[in-house]
């Protein structure tokens, strides 16, 4: 899951593979507390093309939920938050922002779910990023309330920076966003800051996309 937010996506399909044998080998039995990780390793493939292994992995995911619940844990089906930032950021790499919007569409000061508020920070910085790319009429509202959230979140804090950016046309600042998500080890955003950013940063941008495996950003 680390590997897939940060960039070292090689080592998440290792880390992948490695699942998916112990998992064929224990007979591809139901297994709780994996969906998570899995849907990370479906982003991946996603943003490396490969959509055939993208749905593999989500497939997965949903048989690694097929048990019952338990008494106390909810409605079925995963918590919103991971799959859908996971989905949000393959979206918006593709170019797609309103299906990004409207994947991410509940508030993140929603996600009250233990599950859920894992991921808030990074849910509430893609929740606002989608409605800048597809100017959504509440893209203010929305970035001031994701500030106010990700404080203190180094990542999730840079990618507002870049989605207010963006929305008040000041490209120029990107390059220094692109710096801070570098020196958080986080390259995937770091490449797709200075592909945003555009001219030289554009092509240094898509040479980190390239390295790490992505498909060029929409």
């Amino acid at each position: 899951m680390l590997t897939a937010v940060v960039g070292d996506w090689t080592e998440t399909l290792e880390l992948a593979e490695r699942f998916r044998i112990g998992w064929e080998r224990t007979g591809q039995l139901p297994r709780r507390g994996f969906d998570t990780t899995l849907s990370a390793a479906a982003m991946v493939c996603g943003l490396r093309g490969d959509d055939v292994s993208r749905e593999w992995w989500l497939d997965v995911s949903a048989r690694t939920r097929a048990l019952p619940r338990l008494a106390g844990e909810g409605g079925a089906g995963p918590a919103i938050g991971y799959r859908n930032m996971f989905d949000a950021v393959l979206h918006l790499h593709r170019g797609q922002a309103d299906l990004a919007v409207a994947t991410v569409v509940r508030p993140p000061d929603q996600l009250d779910d233990w599950r859920s508020a894992v991921w808030r920070q990074w849910y509430a910085a893609l929740w606002a990023e989608a409605a800048v790319m597809a100017d959504r009429p509440d893209q203010v509202e929305r970035l001031a309330s994701a500030r106010r959230i990700t404080a203190g979140n180094p990542v999730a804090a840079s990618i507002v920076d870049r989605a207010q950016a963006v929305a008040n046309g000041a490209l120029t600042s990107l390059p220094s966003v692109a710096a801070a998500l570098a020196a958080a080890g986080c390259r995937y955003q770091q490449a797709r800051t200075l592909v945003l950013a555009g001219g030289d940063h554009q092509t240094s941008g898509e040479r980190i996309l390239a390295a790490i495996g992505a498909t060029p950003m929409a």
